[in-house]
């Protein structure tokens, strides 16, 4: 099914827009098709709907799929340490300016396609309703394309008609505040003529767009604009729509086969199982086997195998170390390392770097080294390889250790959340989707946003010992997170590990205002300086590539008033 709408996509994207560059604001169309001709029949609206979908799919360093991966190394999560392949690289350095384009002519490249369709589609002979919903989708997409831009840059051109003249994007941006409420009305308005899933079948591909996709979407947007009334009631909607949490309720032997018994304290055989099935249970909703079954995905981006380079996910080459056939391009930092709490869902503390480098020993950990990795949050050994955490999924008998050398970690960690073991085999090459927004991440803005608007609450514990059974972690000590502001440092830390590799920290720190904080130098293992990080306010929004301020003399104005 979704190798079938990905063909279809792949076609249509070939015949009609090959001429399409990233760069859309520079370029006029090559080869649009007269709308005369083309919107003749269901089926090349079906095509023209597909290739809008390639939004969610295209390898783009500045974009959509498994590239928001990125975002995280352009925090205090990760470190990108290729940057060609990014520009994850630069913006955590600090080296922040108009030679970055951070998605705006890409996303605008869409934005083209997006108008184009909803200008021309209602020429089709077809079902009204099918029609109908087929315009929803795309209004859906372009709002959010919008919101990205508007998070990422502040104002922006909001161009709601297709153009073909270049003085037509020559236009004065909109501020942010306008766009984003131009964003929540047409999600609100598309999720009214959306479904609530689809069976499967031409027109009705699982992936596409639903209601309950279009409300998470808005409830993205209002946290990221601190709208907390708004954010708890749309979250509340979709916690009402019948997604969960994905569980492992029932442990395989391959399961259980890597012995955490040196690194977990399990008080009986009960308590083991209960970290078993969390371990599982967090790693495994990421595999392609589970994505079809599971009813945590929103809205995910979609990848097929056989397709190295093209349509296959790339964290399986990205993420793992070189003796697993990985590179290493986004590998965890030591502050996301220390942010995994202890086993009883608590702060850690974690020891000095002095006297971590010391444990260490060159390679050749002590016994107190690894009393780092002791009774810790079931996510930290889910989600990361740190030295002798085994992974038997993917190699029987693995354990990782940090080497040097090429395609190797920088920081002496790797991630291993994200990464399906069934694809092991060729580089880039999976078919397990990526997830843009996922239950989980509805729980905790519903947390956040609730705590905001009126402090603890039993719903907002609720939602959150949600997340931490299923990883196999006790529920909120009540007692101690009872203020506004003591919960509220919780909620921001689960949603740290939660959504680590996600794409999410880029943004959490900058609504949070903290990226000021915690934007600091990194270092490995040993104690050795990886980068040297800066942090200006302006960083709070990135600046309109040069190309763009070429085209548009009304850009500078606005680039100028962000600091840049």
């Amino acid at each position: 099914m979704k190798r079938i709408l990905y063909i279809l996509a792949i076609a249509f994207v070939l015949y009609v827009w090959s001429g399409c560059k990233k760069s859309s604001l520079n370029y006029l169309p090559q080869d649009q098709l007269s709308s005369a001709t083309f919107w003749a029949s269901e089926s090349q609206a079906r095509l023209a709907l597909n290739g809008c979908y390639t939004y969610f799919s295209t390898n783009d360093n500045t974009q959509a799929g498994y590239y928001y991966a990125y975002d995280d190394g352009g925090s205090d999560n990760a470190y990108a340490q290729y940057p060609w392949e990014s520009n994850a690289t630069s913006i955590s350095a600090g080296n922040v300016d108009a030679t970055l384009d951070q998605g705006y002519g890409s996303r605008y490249t869409y934005i083209r396609r997006f108008n184009y369709f909803l200008d021309n589609v209602d020429k089709t002979p077809m079902d009204a309703n099918l029609k109908k919903r087929f315009i929803a989708e795309v209004r859906a997409l372009r709002a959010m394309a919008y919101f990205e831009l508007a998070r990422i840059f502040g104002p922006v051109p909001l161009l709601k008609n297709s153009y073909t003249d270049p003085l037509t994007t020559a236009v004065v941006p909109t501020p942010e505040a306008d766009v984003i409420s131009f964003v929540l009305s047409e999600l609100q308005s598309a999720a009214t003529d959306l479904p609530a899933s689809y069976a499967g079948g031409v027109d009705n591909e699982t992936g596409r767009i639903t209601s309950g996709a279009a409300w998470a979407f808005i409830t993205r947007v209002q946290l990221q604009y601190n709208k907390w009334a708004d954010a708890t009631t749309s979250a509340q909607k979709v916690m009402g729509m019948g997604y969960q949490l994905f569980r492992v309720t029932i442990l395989g032997a391959d399961d259980t086969k890597d012995d955490y018994s040196s690194f977990v304290s399990f008080a009986d055989d009960a308590d083991k199982q209960k970290f078993y099935k969390g371990l599982a249970s967090y790693e495994q909703q990421y595999w392609a086997a589970n994505q079809a079954a599971s009813k945590e995905n929103i809205l995910v981006s979609q990848n097929i195998s056989n397709s190295s380079y093209a349509y296959g996910n790339g964290l399986r080459t990205l993420f793992p170390p070189s003796d697993l056939g990985g590179w290493s391009s986004i590998t965890p930092t030591q502050e996301l390392v220390n942010a995994y709490w202890d086993r009883t869902g608590n702060k850690f503390t974690s020891p000095t770097a002095a006297d971590r480098a010391a444990n260490y020993n060159s390679g050749k950990p002590n016994a107190a080294y690894f009393n780092e990795f002791k009774n810790r949050d079931t996510r930290l050994y889910a989600s990361i390889l740190f030295p002798t955490n085994p992974w038997g999924h993917f190699t029987a008998g693995y354990k990782f250790s940090w080497a040097g050398g090429n395609n190797n970690s920088k920081t002496g960690y790797n991630f291993r959340k994200l990464v399906d073991p069934a694809y092991t085999a060729t580089d880039w090459d999976g078919a397990q989707d990526f997830p843009v927004i996922r239950y989980a991440e509805i729980l905790l803005a519903y947390a956040e946003a609730k705590n905001e608007v009126s402090g603890p609450a039993a719903d907002i514990y609720v939602a959150l010992n949600d997340i931490r059974d299923r990883a196999g972690m006790p529920p909120v000590v009540q007692a101690t997170y009872n203020t506004q502001s003591s919960l509220r440092e919780l909620i921001h830390n689960e949603r740290r590990i939660e959504l680590a590799a996600e794409g999410q920290r880029f943004y959490d720190i900058r609504r949070w205002n903290i990226a000021k904080d915690v934007m600091k130098n990194t270092y490995d293992l040993t104690n050795n300086i990886v980068q040297e990080r800066s942090w200006q306010a302006k960083f709070v929004l990135m600046p309109y590539p040069q190309s763009a301020l070429d085209h548009n003399a009304n850009l500078k104005t606005a680039q100028s008033a962000k600091g840049y």
